[in-house]
């Protein structure tokens, strides 16, 4: 009985052979024209602007450098683009740019701000000048400040109002120049006599700051969040999210009188995004620098409702996952 079926002539006969080669070799280009098997093109993410860059000024004394300063440098410093410490004494290990013989705190603050104009202008396109019992988060400040230009003659800060009507930031919760500032601030304001005042001024220097700048056309910014959240703080923390002002305090009657916004029931609402606020115990800035930059809470949404947020933080009331 003849085969039907021979396997040797199949694949050792010539014609059969070269058969088989023909549809090996369209069976393997097709299938290497399937969609499905195609490599993945390179996909290039288009990237918005830069974020703007901040560069940060933190002023300190010899005194403070191992009690205070080393501990804001070893925390939330470095997440600034730049930064630079401005003391009175060297040291080691901060490195400071040293301004020795100046005993007035605006005689200080001038000769920062054009130092750093100086010599670290293009490093920066922001410039936040803070004191070394400061705690900032960087990055909602990088945040706040996509929405504006460092070319806008603008400068942010806790806003108060003097009884003339001068506008100008609180001492002690950072103030935050824009480039165009800080450069209108070192080449029109300090130069001219008549606008920006040489004269010591003790405790009021940042309303002469506010005086200064206002006479160059620089403006004060409003630091709020979309809910009239406050992000740049009067006091320590722990005042404004589990207490209220007390009016016969010296310096809480200062700030209720000079607010630029009101206060409503002796109580200041505290933006989630918040940006910078005085520490009492500097020890304290380990804990605070933990959770407010290493710490990420599991399951959390990107889109918070902030509004709920804020009436669990005002009603003093907390969270369980």
């Amino acid at each position: 009985m003849p085969r039907l079926f021979s396997t040797r002539r199949l694949f050792l006969a010539g014609k059969n052979a070269i058969y088989l080669l023909i549809l090996g070799t369209i069976f393997y280009t097709v299938t290497l024209r399937l969609p499905g098997n195609l490599k993945p093109e390179e996909v290039v993410e288009r990237s918005g602007p830069p974020p703007p860059r901040i560069f940060c000024i933190i002023s300190t004394y010899e005194y403070r450098h191992t009690q205070v300063a080393i501990h804001t440098h070893r925390t939330w410093v470095r997440h600034c683009d730049h930064y630079l410490f401005v003391s009175d004494y060297s040291d080691h290990y901060l490195e400071p740019a040293v301004f020795m013989h100046m005993n007035d705190r605006w005689h200080r603050m001038r000769a920062y701000l054009e130092y750093v104009y100086k010599y670290h202008f293009h490093q920066g396109d922001w410039f936040l000048y803070c004191n070394d019992d400061n705690f900032v988060v960087v990055d909602n400040l990088r945040h706040m400040l996509k929405t504006y230009s460092p070319n806008e003659l603008i400068y942010f800060g806790c806003k108060m109002r003097a009884p003339n009507g001068l506008v100008y930031m609180l001492e002690g919760s950072g103030i935050v120049f824009s480039g165009a500032a800080l450069k209108r601030f070192a080449l029109a304001a300090l130069t001219n006599e008549s606008i920006c005042s040489s004269e010591a001024k003790g405790n009021d220097f940042t309303q002469e700051l506010g005086r200064c700048l206002t006479n160059v056309n620089v403006i004060a910014g409003d630091s709020r969040d979309e809910l009239q959240g406050h992000r740049f703080l009067p006091f320590d923390a722990d005042l404004h999210l589990g207490s209220t002002f007390n009016q016969s305090l010296e310096h809480h009657k200062y700030f209720l009188d000079r607010s630029y916004y009101p206060v409503i029931d002796m109580h200041l609402p505290v933006s989630l995004h918040l940006i910078c606020f005085h520490t009492n115990y500097i020890m304290t800035i380990y804990n605070m620098y933990y959770f407010a930059y290493v710490t990420r809470v599991f399951g959390v949404p990107r889109n918070l409702n902030f509004e709920n947020e804020r009436m669990l933080l005002e009603n003093k009331t907390t969270l369980i996952d």
